[in-house]
């Protein structure tokens, strides 16, 4: 979570406008030290009279500087509060600009254009933006909260967790309301208040700026796990508001003659957008496969070489309505790696992947067969990632609403997938998607789709 503060958004435009900036200025200054210095494995100086003589692709050279660090994740807030941790990454966008910058230039074919000034520009270029970053990063941090969780369950307890773990939240947990007598263990050594004190004299006592809630399984959690299982067609739900109610629900509302109710439940697989998304699918994996061909190709022979067995992975996943179907994967994992724990799901730094599997996984690469189970229509592009039928039946009977994700197809990449991490709880992930299918969208896809890509390049999420 990251707060956006009054000066947030001026404080964001001046980061762009320094990375664009640092882009220009080393695009000059390449020009300038060719001119003024004979350079290795070159032809000695540059005209003067060359700058002029050919033509400048400024929109190329800033609109790849800000999309080189956008899907290098270095406008997110961790890589904000701390580019110390990010030099790599500050380093490898020019190197990534300027080769989407030398392919503009060789479609172009303007073979007048010095090849030597790319090689200059990154260098400089990334130097530059590791000393912009570092130089404001006081300009981009925002002071440290303190922070109240209402709660002492295992949701209040995962709260915690992540707070402590990601230091770049800037957030300090100063304690835990109960709301019942349970305790989870990673609240120990934390103070735990009374609900009897009053949340707004436990916010001013304690100097809170924000409080987060970690409520417990509610009526409407069973209405919707309830919900989830009804088989045929569904009933469609309201409620009659609370104020609370009204505050987080969704602007779109009807009325019983003079009381307000909200639209709770809703059939997220129907009418025309369901036709559109499933279109977009079928165009999208098309477009996708004949280019993917040769890198198949290309891997399946790695996966031959380097480790023994099947080159595809066939497994059994539960899709939409529950149904079962077989999903695709070049195999990342060593031949019977469940042979004596049988279904275990995978883990960051899993023993049984094979070294070629951990490069394919962090790419994401070994997902591209499943572009044939869109093209079947098991999977789509975007939507819950299906879990495995040992799962399911776990989930469903642990945690309130699992049933609900499979009312849609199951997707390549999700919600949970670009916001979520390996260590993501199944429960918290479940939100994700909850949130997803019932605020579907084409946009959204694409949101969903280019996060993806930011993914596979930091090689971050699940």
């Amino acid at each position: 979570m990251q707060r956006r503060d009054s000066g947030w958004r001026l404080r964001g435009a001046l980061l762009v406008a320094g990375d664009l900036c640092a882009a220009g200025l080393a695009y000059l200054l390449a020009f300038l030290l060719r001119v003024a210095l004979p350079l290795p494995l070159t032809t000695g100086y540059l005209p003067a009279l060359r700058f002029a003589e050919v033509h400048h692709h400024w929109l190329a050279l800033l609109g790849g500087q800000t999309a080189a660090l956008y899907f290098l994740g270095l406008y997110e807030a961790r890589a904000l509060a701390d580019p110390a941790d990010f030099l790599g990454a500050l380093v490898f966008a020019p190197v990534l600009e300027a080769l989407f910058l030398i392919a503009v230039y060789f479609f172009e074919s303007d073979l007048t254009f010095p090849r030597s000034i790319f090689v200059v520009f990154a260098g400089l270029d990334a130097a530059m933006l590791v000393g912009w970053r570092l130089a404001c990063r006081n300009l981009m941090g925002s002071p440290r909260r303190r922070v109240l969780v209402v709660g002492t369950n295992e949701d209040a307890a995962e709260v915690v967790r992540t707070i402590r773990h990601h230091h770049w939240l800037r957030m300090d947990v100063i304690g835990a309301v109960a709301n019942n007598g349970t305790r989870a263990a990673a609240l120990e050594g934390l103070p735990v208040f009374e609900a009897s004190e009053g949340l707004p004299a436990l916010c001013e006592r304690h100097r809170v700026d924000e409080v987060i809630i970690a409520s417990q399984p509610s009526w409407q959690d069973h209405l919707v796990d309830a919900l989830g299982r009804w088989e045929g067609p569904r009933a469609r739900v309201f409620v009659v508001p609370s104020p609370y109610e009204i505050l987080i629900g969704r602007a779109e509302h009807l009325r019983l003659h003079d009381i307000p109710l909200i639209e709770v439940i809703r059939d997220p697989a129907g009418g025309g957008a369901a036709a559109a998304k499933r279109a977009f699918d079928l165009v999208l994996a098309a477009l996708l496969l004949v280019p993917a061909l040769p890198l198949m190709a290309v891997i399946a022979a790695a996966i031959r070489l380097t480790s023994p067995g099947p080159v595809l992975f066939r497994q059994a996943r539960v899709g939409r309505g529950g149904e079962p179907f077989t999903m695709l994967k070049f195999r990342t994992m060593q031949v019977g790696a469940e042979r004596s724990t049988g279904p275990v799901l995978a883990a960051a730094n899993d023993p049984r992947v094979t070294a070629l599997g951990k490069v394919l996984r962090a790419t994401r690469l070994d997902e591209l067969p499943q572009l044939w189970n869109v093209l079947r229509g098991d999977m789509s592009f975007v939507g819950p990632r299906p879990e495995r039928p040992e799962f399911v039946e776990r989930y469903a009977r642990d945690i309130h609403g699992y049933v609900e994700r499979l009312r849609v197809r199951p997707g390549l990449t999700g919600y949970a997938q670009v916001n979520g991490e390996y260590h993501t709880s199944a429960a918290t992930k479940l939100k994700y998607d909850l949130a997803y299918i019932h605020n579907r969208s084409l946009w959204l896809d694409l949101k969903i789709l280019t996060d993806t890509v930011k993914v596979m390049l930091t090689r971050r999420g699940v």
